[in-house]
C-alpha cells in the first residue's frame, strides 16, 4: 500500500533539476497556514514550478490549473501581515528558494470575490499592494532580496480594508531570458477571508490578464537586465492601489465567514485533504470495516496532495496499516489511539523583511465604488475632484463668441445699468451606454454641483450686444436682466459613481463701464418729479423698460460629443 508514496516522491524531485520555483505555503502574522493549504498551485507536481509565460493566458491570475478554487480559506485578522513562501523544492523548506540567476521584480495583489473557492479568479477586480523592482544603492533586484530573506515575501494588509473573501497573489518575474521575450512570471493565489468591519476599496481595479497588467512587447517583459541600466526599469502591472471609503459597504461586506473552514472533525490535514477518525469496533467485522474506510481516505489524501508533499498522508497510511494489523493479530477493539490529531502543529516563524508600498497605499477622502481600469484607463483619466470647482476645468471650456458691450460714446446716457447674469445649473445623468463605467476622456464626478456649469456642455452665446445709443435716445434706461436656466446631464454608475444631481447658483459681477469724470459730473441726475428741457424746446421724459429673456438651453450627449438647441421667451 505504500507504492503512491513512492510514486509522489519520484514526481515531486523532478521539478527541482529546473530551478525554479513554487508559492508553497501562508504565513498569516508569521503562523503557518500548512504547505499547500488554500493555496491554487499548478497540480501536477512535476511541472508544478514551471514559469508563466503566455501572458494573455488565464493562467496568469493563479497560476495553471488555478481557475478552480480549493477546499479551504484561511482566516485573516484586520491589517494582518501576509508571508508568502516560494520554494525550488515544494516539498523541502531546506533547499534555496530560488536559483540566484533569477533576476526580477515582485509583487502582491488582491482581488475581493463573493467565493475564494468558486471565483475563478482570472478577470477584472485585482489590485495591487505592494511592489519591488531594482535597488541601485544595494545592486540588488527583489528576487535577491526574497532569496536572502528565505524565499518569503510578506505584505502588511491595509488596517480597515473591507472584510470578506479575497484571492491574494503573489508574483516574481524572472528578467534572466527577457530579452528574448521569455519573461518568466511565477504565481499563484491564496484563498482568504478577511474579518474586518472595515470600508475601504481600492480606487481602481485591473484586469489579469489584460493590458493594465502585462501583455507581450512591454518594456517591464522584454528588458536587458546586462546592459548597465537596471536602474530604468519600471515593474509591471498597475500602480500600487490607493483607496477611499465603499459607499455600497452594506451590501459588499462580508462579514462572517461560511467557506472554506477546517472541519472540527478533522484529525489529519495536508494542504486541501482532511481525514476523519474511522468508526470504532469491537468485532472483526468491524475491524475490517474501519481499515477499509482508513483506506479509502488515505487514497484520496495521496490523489489530492499538491506539489507541496504527503507527509501527512503517509501518517495517515501509518494509521490504516496499525487498524490492518490488529486485524490480523485478532485484536478487535479499535482503532488504535483513537482521536489522535496527525495534522503537524503549525510553525511559527519571524517575519524578516516586509515590503512597505511605494506610490500607492494611501486612504483618499470622499466616498466611490472601485473602477474597473478596462473601461477607463488610468493613464489618461481625469482625477475625481472631492468637492466642486470653483470653475470648470479649462480643457473643457470653449471660447465665447459673445460680443463685449462697447464703452458708451460721450453723446450716450450718462447712466446705463448692464445686465445682471446668473445661471441655474443641473448636471447631467448618463447611464452606461458606448461609454462603460468611467469614459477616459470624461471630466471627473462632482460631489456637489460646480458653481458654474462644465463649460464643456456650454454652447456659444448667440446673445445680441446692447447697441450704441444715439444723442436723441432717453437718457436713462435699464438693459434687459438676463438670465439662463441650463439643463444639464448627471452621470449615473460607472466611473461616475453615485453623484447625485444638484444645483448651484452664482451671480457674476457686473462689467463697469469707464466715462470722463467731466461727463458724468454734467451729467444729469434722476430725480423723483422734476422734468428736463433741451435747447430745442423738447421735454425729457424718463421711462424706464423691463423686459425679462428666458432662454431654455437643451443640450443632448452623444458618443461624438454633444448637441445643443435654444428656446427664447420673451
Amino acid at each position: 500500500m505504500k507504492t503512491p508514496s513512492i510514486l509522489f516522491a519520484a514526481l515531486a524531485a523532478a521539478p527541482t533539476v529546473m530551478a525554479h520555483t513554487v508559492w508553497s505555503v501562508l504565513y498569516v502574522d508569521g503562523e503557518s497556514q500548512g504547505d499547500g493549504a488554500g493555496i491554487r498551485m499548478r497540480k501536477d507536481p512535476a511541472k508544478a514550478s514551471f514559469p508563466l509565460v503566455d501572458y494573455s493566458s488565464d493562467d496568469m491570475a493563479c497560476n495553471v490549473d488555478g481557475t478552480k478554487g480549493v477546499n479551504f480559506v484561511s482566516p485573516v485578522k484586520d491589517g494582518s501581515t501576509l508571508t508568502f513562501e516560494m520554494r525550488s523544492w515544494p516539498d523541502n523548506p531546506s533547499k534555496e528558494s530560488l536559483d540566484r540567476g533569477h533576476y526580477g521584480p515582485c509583487a502582491v495583489y488582491l482581488k475581493k470575490v463573493t467565493s475564494a473557492i468558486d471565483d475563478k479568479g482570472a478577470g477584472d477586480g485585482w489590485f495591487k499592494l505592494m511592489d519591488d523592482g531594482y535597488h541601485a544603492d544595494t545592486d540588488k533586484w527583489c528576487t535577491d532580496r526574497l532569496i536572502d530573506n528565505k524565499g518569503r515575501l510578506s505584505v502588511e494588509l491595509p488596517k480597515g480594508l473591507e472584510g470578506g473573501y479575497y484571492l491574494a497573489r503573489p508574483e516574481v518575474v524572472a528578467l534572466h531570458n527577457a530579452t528574448n521575450g521569455q519573461a518568466q512570471f511565477y504565481t499563484g493565489c491564496a484563498q482568504i477571508f478577511l474579518e474586518s468591519t472595515g470600508s475601504l476599496v481600492p480606487e481602481s481595479t485591473v484586469a489579469i490578464p489584460g493590458p493594465d497588467y502585462v501583455s507581450a512587447g512591454q518594456s517591464s517583459v522584454k528588458f536587458n537586465i546586462y546592459v548597465g541600466k537596471n536602474a530604468e526599469y519600471q515593474v509591471p502591472g498597475p500602480a500600487v492601489a490607493n483607496f477611499t471609503q465603499n459607499v455600497n459597504l452594506a451590501s459588499d461586506a462580508q462579514l462572517q465567514q461560511t467557506e472554506g473552514l477546517v472541519p472540527s472533525s478533522c484529525i489529519a490535514q495536508s494542504a486541501n485533504w482532511c481525514g476523519k477518525e474511522v468508526a470504532s469496533y469491537s468485532d472483526e467485522t468491524g475491524c475490517w470495516a474501519s481499515g477499509e474506510d482508513c483506506w479509502t481516505q488515505g487514497k484520496k489524501c495521496w490523489a489530492e496532495a499538491p506539489a507541496t508533499g504527503g507527509s501527512v498522508c503517509q501518517l495517515w497510511s501509518d494509521k490504516c496499516t496499525a487498524i490492518n494489523d490488529q486485524c490480523k493479530a485478532k485484536n478487535f477493539n479499535g482503532p488504535p489511539n483513537k482521536g489522535k490529531v496527525l495534522t503537524p502543529k503549525r510553525e511559527t516563524i519571524d517575519i524578516g523583511l516586509i515590503i512597505k508600498p511605494v506610490g500607492g497605499g494611501n486612504i483618499e477622502s470622499g466616498s466611490a465604488a472601485p473602477k474597473s481600469s478596462a473601461a477607463a484607463p488610468k493613464s489618461s483619466a481625469p482625477p475625481a475632484f472631492t468637492s466642486a470647482p470653483a470653475l470648470a476645468p479649462s480643457a473643457y471650456e470653449p471660447k465665447s463668441d459673445m460680443t463685449e458691450t462697447p464703452n458708451p460714446s460721450s453723446t450716450h446716457a450718462s447712466f446705463i445699468e448692464t445686465p445682471s447674469f446668473s445661471s441655474t445649473v443641473s448636471l447631467l445623468t448618463f447611464e452606461g451606454g458606448a461609454y462603460g463605467d468611467a469614459p477616459s476622456s470624461a471630466p471627473p464626478a462632482f460631489t456637489s454641483a460646480p458653481a458654474l456649469a462644465p463649460s464643456a456642455y456650454e454652447p456659444k452665446s448667440d446673445a445680441i450686444s446692447t447697441p450704441a445709443l444715439s444723442s436723441t435716445q432717453a437718457s436713462f434706461i435699464e438693459t434687459p436682466s438676463f438670465s439662463s436656466t441650463v439643463p444639464l446631464l448627471s452621470f449615473v454608475g460607472g466611473g461616475y459613481g453615485d453623484a447625485s444631481p444638484s444645483t448651484s447658483t452664482k451671480k457674476v459681477a457686473k462689467p463697469t463701464t469707464k466715462v470722463p469724470a467731466s461727463e458724468y459730473a454734467a451729467a444729469p441726475k434722476p430725480t423723483a418729479a422734476a422734468e428736463a428741457v433741451d435747447e430745442n424746446g423738447m421735454v425729457v421724459v424718463t421711462k424706464t423698460n423691463v423686459v425679462v429673456v428666458t432662454e431654455t438651453q437643451y443640450v443632448t450627449l452623444t458618443a461624438g460629443g454633444y448637441r445643443h438647441k435654444r428656446h427664447r421667451r420673451y
